[in-house]
């Protein structure tokens, strides 16, 4: 149980340096959300280890990271682990590619929910909400593939 963390942890870190790494302006708008594919793919591989209360701490972590709203990402991060555990049965039949469509629309409502926050909250959030789930469907073939390589060699 312990070696699972072992290996589950270190790459939500490698995802939440990914998320404040900078990049040019213009990628920045197809910028994947590194946390929430990781969230996904830990619900996928492993849902007895990884669920809503990794999702709810890890969102946390976001929201001092990114110095947003505190309980934002975890409220959307939590909601995203919920339905990824309901499609769980369905998406491991799925291969990549295809698993690349529910990732754009699971990463879709995730950045709709943080929009919903925000504008409740602060009267205003950002608009951009089809891009990032774009590029986050559009990387998720590697970022399976490299995170399932981790995961088989360290046997967790």
């Amino acid at each position: 149980m312990i070696r699972a963390y072992v290996v589950i942890l270190p790459t939500f870190f490698v995802a939440l340096v990914l998320a404040v790494f900078p990049m040019a302006n213009l990628l920045d708008y197809i910028r994947p959300e590194w946390v929430a594919m990781t969230l996904i793919f830990w619900v996928l591989v492993s849902p007895g280890k990884a669920g809503i209360f990794l999702g709810f701490s890890m969102g946390l972590l976001l929201d001092v990271l990114h110095g947003e709203i505190l309980g934002l990402n975890a409220l959307a991060l939590s909601i995203l682990a919920y339905l990824c555990m309901l499609l769980h049965s369905r998406m491991r039949l799925y291969n990549t590619v295809q698993q690349s469509f529910l990732i754009f629309v699971l990463i879709g409502l995730y950045l709709l929910v943080r929009f919903w926050v925000e504008s409740i909250v602060m009267g205003q959030g950002k608009s951009a909400l089809l891009w990032p789930s774009l590029g986050s469907a559009i990387i998720w073939p590697l970022w399976y593939s490299l995170l399932f390589s981790v995961r088989r060699y360290f046997r967790a």
